[in-house]
């Protein structure tokens, strides 16, 4: 296992430097309820964010922050921790499987050559060829991907909990195996628990009790009948754990991005995935060309998918006839489909139609299945141990080597395209050209300043996802060009009214009306993005403010004070809020409050309107030699200032 680990942290080892990218920005970044890891607020992340519903994995980024703040590194180290943990869990699992394995099957059926070798060396293998893969450089390297890596931690965990709930050895005299009774009970109870702690960690953890079962029944019991007598309560146990996972999910966590009401149908979903389960099987053999965003679900007929469809239908039939005539390959065929279906066939994810975290778990498998058939396939004169005796035994472990070499150096590789988050999205754009690709280039040339072209690349993007419009309506936003920008957000709010991002689109829409004196709509952009965001979100805080600016436009000073009040209760600096309320307040004849905002705006800034702004107010108490003095202070400040001067001259002629 020490060998596993090292090899891990070398081929990752130019990893830690590279930027929060992407759902990082949500993640962690703008993500304020990981601020403080006392407050039960970070067990409820907002809603539509990476880690809503999932709980355990946003308490992992508010102990990151606690520790480092917003240092990038502790994130990526704790990534590849849980990496190298599920690795070594693997090992273990491989390896008792294996050892169940040889025990049910030899002794029915004598030796079987694949069976042969020592179950630690083909566990070594399998682990160190999973840890090295390039294809797990996302789960690594993508710092909100750490939602796969933990919901991976505790599946392994659970089978791996469930199997030493059961002994090695048979009983006397029989080809039965038994449980133990010596710690029985706790292994189920760990399995049991590390089941819930998964479900609470993503929702692709819905299988893991399936598995455990099929698990069973393939390596453990003849029947299910006999499965269900000897562990029901294991079973009952790790099916109780989906209440975990409704809980979690209970509110809607991310409704409007996953599930049966994404406006994305199950069929056209489905379609999607022969596609991408063929590529993933493809960089799984041969990991080139990866690719971090596959986009959207698009329109797919029957005729375009169906040559994928056939590969996967002919896998499927495959998995059920080993089932049948070779249970242990059977049940890793099993693995990759029943891992990969929560993503995979019906259920619609609205925002990605594939990624290649979702490989993480069912790539196990393939590797397993890929070391066995070189162990197989490979003439050597004792198979039973990398270092078995004969003057060939150097094969496997040149070969293993090889391999791994191979592999870590493509990694390497790979963690390098993670330095820049705008050469990421350019090797999206090159190796998956989609709509999406040509948003993530725009939003990445936006951040450097190269607006034309990140224009160009959104307006290019914009046929094929709405979100683009968001983005695009916010470069036309920051450029000033307000009409053409209240076209875009208008189209995509109306097309995704319930994303996290249409509440920023609805504060850009009503900030261009506000600008052309369009106060009434202005103000009922402003109303929803407040019945659309908690209290202490920062959208909520600002609409706060802009509706005292658009109340304060119409005139209706009573209820711009209070808006402005209730602002300014969060955001005490913000000397234009205070100065606007404390014209409000003197517009309305509260000359004491006026002049006790004026006074805060200067304890603030030496601000030449606050000033002109407590002079009037000195001057209507009849303290019209103070309020020289503060007339002259704002034409020190600014001697262009013509209320100031204006003020000034008013005060002197009433002096006399």
């Amino acid at each position: 296992m020490a060998i596993i680990v090292l090899a891990g942290l070398l081929a990752y080892a130019n990893s830690f430097s590279g930027p929060f990218i992407a759902d990082d920005e949500a993640t962690v970044v703008e993500n304020t309820s990981i601020r403080d890891l006392r407050s039960t607020g970070v067990l409820f992340p907002q809603r539509e964010v990476p880690t809503a519903g999932r709980p355990i994995v946003n308490v992992s980024f508010a102990i990151n922050y606690a520790l480092g703040g917003m240092s990038v590194r502790g994130y990526h180290v704790t990534n590849l921790a849980i990496h190298l943990l599920c690795a070594v869990v693997l090992f273990g699992l491989v390896r008792r499987t294996l050892e169940l394995a040889r025990l049910r099957f030899i002794t029915r059926s004598g030796s079987s050559i694949w069976l042969q070798p020592d179950p630690v060396d083909i566990a070594f293998a399998v682990a160190l060829i999973w840890t090295l893969h390039p294809l797990n450089t996302e789960v690594v390297d993508y710092v909100t991907q750490r939602t796969e890596s933990m919901m991976a931690l505790f599946y392994l965990l659970t089978m791996y909990a469930s199997v030493r709930a059961v002994t090695v050895r048979p009983k006397p005299d029989t080809t039965r195996l038994v449980a133990s009774g010596f710690s029985r009970t706790s292994w189920q109870a760990a399995a049991i628990v590390a089941c819930a702690l998964g479900m609470a960690c993503k929702e692709s953890m819905v299988t893991a009790p399936v598995m455990v079962m099929l698990y069973d029944r393939v390596l453990v019991f003849d029947s299910m009948k006999k499965a269900l007598r000897a562990r029901w309560p294991l079973y009952v146990g790790l099916a109780a754990t989906w209440i975990v996972l409704a809980a979690v999910n209970a509110s809607g966590s991310r409704i409007h991005s996953a599930g049966f009401s994404t406006g994305i149908s199950p069929w056209t979903y489905l379609l999607n995935q022969p596609v991408m389960i063929v590529r993933y099987l493809r960089l799984a053999i041969w990991p080139r060309s990866l690719v971090l965003a596959y986009g959207t679900p698009q329109p797919m007929t029957l005729g375009e998918g169906w040559p994928y469809a056939l590969v996967v239908i002919a896998l499927l039939a495959l998995t059920a006839l080993a089932l049948w005539q070779r249970p242990m390959l059977g049940f890793l065929g099993a693995w990759i489909f029943i891992t990969l279906a929560p993503t995979s066939s019906i259920v619609p994810i609205a925002t990605e139609v594939g990624a290649e975290r979702r490989m993480y778990l069912a790539l196990a498998a393939i590797v397993a299945l890929a070391v066995v058939g070189v162990w197989c396939l490979t003439p050597v004169s004792d198979t039973r141990s990398l270092t078995g005796g004969g003057r060939d035994r150097w094969i496997h472990p040149a070969l293993l080597g090889i391999v791994c070499v191979a592999l870590a150096t493509a990694t390497a590789l790979r963690n390098r395209e993670y330095k820049s988050s705008r050469t990421l999205a350019q090797t999206v754009l090159e190796r998956w050209p989609t709509a999406y690709a040509h948003a993530m280039v725009g939003i990445e040339l936006a951040k450097i300043g190269r607006h034309d072209e990140a224009i160009a690349q959104l307006r290019q993007a914009t046929s094929g996802l709405p979100k683009a419009r968001y983005h695009l309506g916010g470069e036309l936003f920051n450029r000033g060009e307000g009409d053409q920008a209240i076209g875009e957000l208008q189209q995509y709010v109306a097309e995704e009214p319930y994303a996290l991002e249409a509440v920023r689109a609805r504060l850009m829409i009503g900030q261009v009306l506000l600008r052309q004196r369009k106060y009434p709509p202005a103000i009922d952009q402003f109303r929803l993005v407040l019945s659309m965001t908690p209290g202490n979100d920062d959208a909520h805080i600002l609409a706060f403010g802009l509706m005292g600016d658009a109340l304060f436009g119409q005139e209706q000073l009573e209820e711009a004070a209070r808006y402005y009040r209730a602002y300014l209760s969060t955001k005490p600096d913000d000397v234009a809020a205070r100065g606007n309320l404390a014209k409000a307040l003197f517009n309305k004849g509260d000359v004491d409050g006026a002049a006790a905002e004026a006074r805060a705006i200067l304890r603030i800034s030496d601000d030449a309107a606050a000033h002109d702004l407590l002079g009037r107010a000195l001057g209507s108490q009849g303290k019209l030699e103070e309020a020289r003095i503060e007339f002259e202070r704002a034409l020190k400040i600014d001697p262009n200032f013509q209320q100031a001067r204006e003020d000034l001259a008013m005060i002197k002629r009433a002096k006399g």
